[in-house]
């Protein structure tokens, strides 16, 4: 598989210290999913860049079905809710990605904790806001993905 110039970025700047807390790289096929994807027992993070929208997703939290047009998974649990450093990087820098890299990189392992101690709370606050966005979310999430589910995605 082909690797976007940003999940190369993540290779080099941030693979290292999840590797080091013990997540392990995830690559699934025919299905939707983010584009760079690790996993730790049940706790997953997975992050895309649109580079044309200039659109970028960082997640930690648990691996979901998502109601789409083919199978997709989310990893339902933005990283803002545990570290607010990535909003930190100007866009506009030319090094914005590498910048977001490393201020994952540098956030990861406090982030890892405040999901041990405090996942489920965050959570309940997040699926919790009543909006009109939620409640549409909420009509696509399915369940919590199984081991079982992903056999047939796995590379």
């Amino acid at each position: 598989m082909k690797k976007s110039e940003y999940h190369k970025t993540i290779d080099k700047y941030l693979k290292p210290i999840l590797i080091e807390l013990g997540f392990e790289e995830v690559e699934l096929k025919g299905c939707m999913k983010e584009e760079v994807l690790y996993r730790k027992n049940r706790l997953w993070f997975g992050t895309s860049w649109d580079w044309r929208d200039r659109y970028l997703d960082v997640n930690l939290g648990r691996l979901y079905w998502f109601k789409d047009v083919m199978p997709r998974f989310i990893v339902v649990g933005n990283y803002s809710s545990y570290s607010n450093k990535v909003q930190g990087v100007p866009e506009k820098d030319e090094n914005y990605l590498v910048k977001v890299a490393n201020a994952i990189a540098s956030t990861l392992p406090t982030a890892v904790t405040v999901y041990e101690e405090r996942y489920e709370q965050i959570m309940s606050a997040q699926l919790n806001k009543r909006s009109k966005y939620m409640s549409v979310f909420l009509e696509h999430l399915g369940n919590e993905v199984k081991d079982e589910d992903l056999a047939e995605f796995k590379t």
